[in-house]
């Protein structure tokens, strides 16, 4: 009960009032009486009077004041596929002794249907009261039929529609997995029709059913094949073609063996992450990748440092870029190591929705996995070495098959292929980043790939210009060489000796 106390207090000082106890009420109804707040149901307060400014409240809080007027309750139907509000202004929720009723907030419908409590898999949504239901509880939840004007289930394209996005993002064993977890769920919910129409779907998905059981456009044509994303295969087709062709120096690795070995892979992942929004200085990412001492207002940025530093040095990350066959769980299992932390960025799953960089749309989330497999088969057909890392580094970029994370993946699967040959690795230094995108760009835009090959080659040999064996060494040099400075309209990128590289 003190906890409970404690919760209502701490939602007073908001924008949502609920008494903690009987006096508090009493204090409430006051204000709601002189007009100061408003009660909008049962114990809840809000700091608004007029409908507006109470309806955004609501619809900010709908959270918090759904899981104190119905607890237990799970986020279901259609609002658990959508995020929560419906199109049509309603939150479903299903209870299990709350049902066959609506009720009406300002701003907000919640319409409550009967069915069983939190069941495995469903989601707590913090210290609200309430579930989200889990994937396979809300596919068979939405595979039911929406008996109003205001549908409450996605139906049956719906459901299609986010088995594809399962498949895309985290591939057939999650999926197989999807439908297991749903068979066990199917008796309890009585879903067992649902479960039929769910196990016939994943079944045409993944080739051992009748593909008649898909409606959908991406659902027809990821089980008819792995589509692609015609354009950026022609791309990588002409961009292999010139590497195949065009002489590509050779870089011996000088930074093979420790202690060099380890200080290199350190400015490799610092300046990895710096030039993507991980900034810190240079002492602090030392004692996070070099002695495991995180910064403690900034976790996630410190295990950034400290996952990309992991798989550099990894005996099997390092060396080894993914084989055709395994691309798809090759890069997943990199990106959950690199991004584990950042539960947001979605770790080890491909992106479901689009992604840009400023006008320029990357490939189709339902053409991810297709593109990659081509274009991995592409790269063999590359000498190996510097010409087949640099294709590898467009490849995962153009592709841009996460929501977050690509650029330092792309650098990471080039530079496993230059370990794999004994060649140096690539940093990229933060003077040089705007120079190493503009180059990208015109092979994007302009199918031009002399750019980007001219000047990774040109990175690559300044990179073993330096000597690694003293780090304090390397980095002071490096700093008088400008790697470190932003601006390339006021610094120029220098070799060790000060002279401009040329």
């Amino acid at each position: 009960m003190a906890a409970l106390a404690e919760k209502r207090q701490a939602i007073a000082l908001n924008e949502v009032l609920i008494p903690a106890d009987a006096a508090e009420q009493r204090r409430l109804q006051r204000q709601a009486k002189a007009g100061e707040i408003a009660r909008i149901a049962t114990g809840v307060y809000v700091r608004a009077t007029d409908p507006e400014g109470q309806a955004l409240i609501v619809r900010r809080n709908w959270q918090m004041i759904l899981g104190y007027l119905f607890p237990g309750a799970i986020v279901s139907h259609l609002s658990a596929v959508v995020g929560g509000i419906t199109p049509s202004g309603e939150i479903t929720l299903t209870h299990p002794t709350r049902y066959n009723t609506s009720v009406k907030l300002p701003g907000l419908i919640t319409v409550l249907l009967k069915g069983p409590q939190n069941l495995p898999g469903d989601l707590r949504l913090g210290n609200s009261g309430l579930y989200w239901s889990s994937r396979p509880r809300g596919l068979l939840e939405n595979l039911g039929r929406s008996r109003t004007d205001r549908p409450r289930t996605g139906g049956k394209a719906g459901a299609e529609e986010r088995l594809v996005d399962i498949l895309n993002a985290s591939g057939e064993e999650t999926l197989n997995r999807v439908r297991d977890e749903a068979r066990q769920l199917a008796p309890v919910l009585g879903a067992e029709k649902a479960f039929d129409t769910l196990n016939a779907m994943v079944g045409a998905l993944l080739g051992t059913y009748a593909k008649g059981a898909l409606t959908t456009k991406a659902g027809v044509l990821v089980a008819g094949g792995t589509p692609v994303d015609a354009e950026r295969l022609n791309r990588f087709r002409i961009f292999a073609d010139y590497l195949r062709i065009t002489p590509i120096p050779d870089f011996p690795d000088v930074a093979g063996q420790d202690p060099a070995k380890t200080h290199f892979a350190f400015l490799e992942s610092y300046f990895s992450n710096y030039v993507e929004g991980t900034r810190f200085s240079i002492e602090e990412a030392e004692g996070i990748a070099l002695h495991n001492q995180i910064v403690p207002n900034r976790p996630k940025d410190s295990h950034d440092i400290l996952g990309v530093f992991q798989l550099i040095l990894h005996p099997h990350f390092r060396s080894s870029p993914p084989a055709p066959g395994e691309i798809l769980e090759g890069l997943r299992k990199r990106h959950w190591i690199m991004l584990e932390r950042r539960p947001e960025a979605t770790p080890g799953e491909f992106k479901t929705e689009s992604n840009y960089a400023g006008t320029t749309q990357f490939v189709d989330p339902g053409f991810v996995r297709g593109t990659l497999l081509e274009g991995v088969q592409l790269a063999l057909s590359i000498p190996e070495g510097l010409g087949r890392a640099i294709f590898y580094a467009f490849l995962v970029s153009e592709t841009h098959p996460f929501n977050d994370g690509n650029g330092r993946l792309s650098r990471l699967l080039m530079n496993a292929e230059l370990s794999r040959c004994a060649r140096c690795r690539i940093i990229i230094p933060t003077i040089f980043h705007e120079q190493y995108v503009d180059a990208q760009r015109a092979l994007t835009r302009r199918n031009d790939p002399e750019p980007f090959v001219r000047a990774l080659c040109r990175i690559a040999k300044w990179g073993t210009l330096f000597d690694y064996r003293d780090l304090k060494q390397v980095v002071a040099v490096m700093q008088t060489a400008n790697a470190f400075e932003e601006d390339p309209r006021e610094f120029k990128l220098l070799d060790p000796s000060g002279a401009v590289f040329a």
